[in-house]
Order: C-alpha cells, then structure tokens, then sequence
C-alpha cells in the first residue's frame, strides 16, 4: 500500500515539471532557442566582441602614445635647437653630434645619460615595437646600410600609434640639428630599435 502511495507521488511530480517546462517554453520560447539557433546564434556575436576589443586596444594605444609629460618637456626643449651646426664631439649648443645632442638636451631635463650612442643603447627600458614609441624615447640607427651596430641616434618628437611611424630631432651630419621621419628610406633601412630612458 505504501508503495502505490509513493509510485502515485512520484507519477503526479513528474506530470506537474512536464507542466511547467511546457507553460515556461509558450511563455518565454525566445529564452529557449533551439540547438540550431544557439549554434548561429554564437559565430554571427564572436566577431563582435571581438572587434569591440580590438577597438578598445586601440584606443589605448592612442592614449598612451605621447602622453608622458617628461616626453611633451623633453621634445620641446630639444626642438629650441633646431638649426644648430652639427660638431663632430661636441655636445654643447654651439655645436652637436647625434649623442651629444641627445646626451645634452636629457641633462637639461635632469637626467644624465651616458655621452656615445652605443652605450645609450644599453641604457633605460627597450621598445619592442614602434607602435610602443612616446615621445621623448630614444631611437636608434645603424652607422651604414649594412652595419649591425649602433652608429646614429635621435628623440622621438611624433609617433603614429596605428603604423609606428615617428619623426625624430636629431643632429645630422649633414643638415646639423633636424627633425627627420623614421618612413625616409636612408632612417628606415637602418633602424635598430628604440629605449625608453624614463619611465612615468
């Protein structure tokens, strides 16, 4: 007897959640897609979200870039020098080479660094991509088309976050202190890569 009992309870509870999963399904059916809508469903959001981040390292990209106020402060100090003569070993604003005008404008702003550019180049945080660049960085340029060492530097004053393209002051040899464009094909062929020499 007792077991009837239970058989009947069990036979009532199963018919009363067959009742409501029917009610909930003619109630809420957009909440309970099929399998073959759930499968569409996934693939068409995917590429959404993930636009919706890639946009997002955008536009941290474009905020970071150049937003350091030592950068901004270095860049226009460095940039008062324009004109001035290039002088092979000097480091003074009667006459620059590549690292002495690097090694002098970053003494005017309180921050010594070592005078040649190879030995600059072991200096402060490396940048792995041009895209990283801010303003006030150092970059680096081999001596000759085919060289693997350091043989000329400059500071960064401009940088397009989305290409790696950046202009950069430096004392040229040949133009004294300029601004030149990392794109120009003589700069582009011999980059070496860039270091970041403060950290804010």
């Amino acid at each position: 007897m007792q077991i009837k009992k239970i058989a009947a309870c069990v036979t009532l509870s199963l018919a009363a959640a067959f009742s409501l999963t029917a009610s909930a399904q003619d109630v809420m059916p957009e909440a309970m897609p099929s399998r073959p809508t759930a499968e569409r469903i996934i693939p068409e959001t995917a590429p959404v979200a993930s636009l919706a981040a890639e946009e997002a390292a955008s536009v941290a990209r474009r905020t970071n870039a150049g937003n350091s106020a030592f950068g901004e402060t270095l860049v226009k100090n460095a940039l008062q020098y324009l004109g001035t003569r290039y002088s092979r070993g000097s480091s003074s604003p009667s006459g620059f080479d590549c690292s002495g005008f690097t090694s002098y404008v970053y003494r005017q702003e309180g921050v010594p660094i070592l005078r040649d550019s190879r030995s600059q180049f072991t200096q402060g945080t490396p940048i792995a991509s041009a895209t990283d660049l801010r303003k006030g960085d150092l970059v680096f340029f081999g001596g000759s088309r085919g060289s693997r060492s350091v043989g000329h530097v400059g500071i960064v004053t401009d940088v397009d976050p989305e290409s790696g393209r950046f202009s950069f002051v430096h004392a040229s040899s040949s133009k004294g202190v300029t601004v030149s464009e990392s794109s120009e094909a003589y700069y582009s062929r011999r980059y070496m890569g860039a270091r970041r020499i403060v950290e804010e």
